[in-house]
């Protein structure tokens, strides 16, 4: 049986804009992973006092972090949201970051979502 254009190529369009949206996925999980954010979040978070009474002692991160990273007029703003095992329980946190110029980190907000 032979399957029509159109349809050959409405197949070929969805999977192409899944692959697509795959690579974009996994290239975004690739930077946010070894961004120097993502290294200075890790340490935040296991020191965070709000967090640790949450979960517990931190005992892991999630493999597979996101969020974004965006710099505006030589300021830097981060969203990283990462799953956090912890010794009572887990949770989904999405910690807010900026930096100014010439500045250190501070770290603006933090949102704990027990699962």
């Amino acid at each position: 049986m032979k399957i029509p254009n159109l349809i050959r190529y409405i197949l070929y369009a969805g999977l192409g804009l899944l692959t697509f949206v795959l690579l974009v996925t996994v290239g975004n999980t690739i930077r946010i992973s070894s961004s120097e954010e993502y290294t200075l979040a890790k340490e935040y978070l296991t020191k965070n006092p709000e967090l640790i009474q949450e979960v517990g002692e931190i005992k892991n991160f999630g493999r597979f972090p996101s969020g974004g990273i965006r710099t505006t007029n030589g300021a830097k703003f981060a969203q990283i949201e990462v799953d956090v095992e912890g010794s009572k329980a887990e949770a989904k946190v999405i910690l807010l970051m900026s930096q100014q110029p010439l500045e250190n980190w501070s770290f603006d907000e933090i949102h704990i979502q027990q699962e």
